[in-house]
């Protein structure tokens, strides 16, 4: 159990970092708060659909390729600065249950695999990252994710 605390309101609250059980999988809260973000996200690039000559089926394609390589690339980034550690233990380069994903290293990749898919669909990437930074806040913290 974890304690959050507001003070100016004197109260506490024991949390658990996990939501719900399925089986042997736990859904954390953080998962569930990322996927809320992501869904809303959508929801509002839809709203804004066109806005920036872009079309939403483009967004949709897009996503299919940056949440993999923007979790790829958070990876890299967090074993790049704890690499004494995934030196001597190789085989936890690969354990993302055991947490160390670095949002620096997800807008990195982020940025670079839309620059890729602008050039391939032949899209302004100013004019996209006009359209989708603004959600981007939804989904990003100043803190290391795990």
């Amino acid at each position: 159990m974890n304690t959050i605390t507001f003070p100016g309101l004197n109260l506490k609250l024991q949390l658990s970092r996990i939501a719900f059980s399925i089986g042997n999988i736990e859904i954390y809260w953080y998962a569930i708060i990322m996927m809320s973000a992501f869904i809303i996200s959508l929801i509002i690039l839809k709203i804004k659909d066109e806005r920036f000559n872009i079309k939403f089926s483009d967004i949709l394609d897009l996503s299919l390729y940056l949440i993999p390589m923007s979790i790829i690339s958070a990876r890299l980034y967090y074993i790049l600065f704890n690499l004494e550690y995934y030196i001597d233990n190789p085989t936890q380069m690969l354990n993302l249950k055991a947490g160390g994903l670095a949002i620096y290293g997800g807008i990195i990749g982020g940025l670079i695999t839309c620059y890729i898919f602008c050039k391939k669909r032949k899209i302004n990437l100013l004019d996209l990252l006009d359209y989708i930074i603004p959600c981007l806040a939804l989904r990003t913290s100043n803190r290391k994710m795990g």
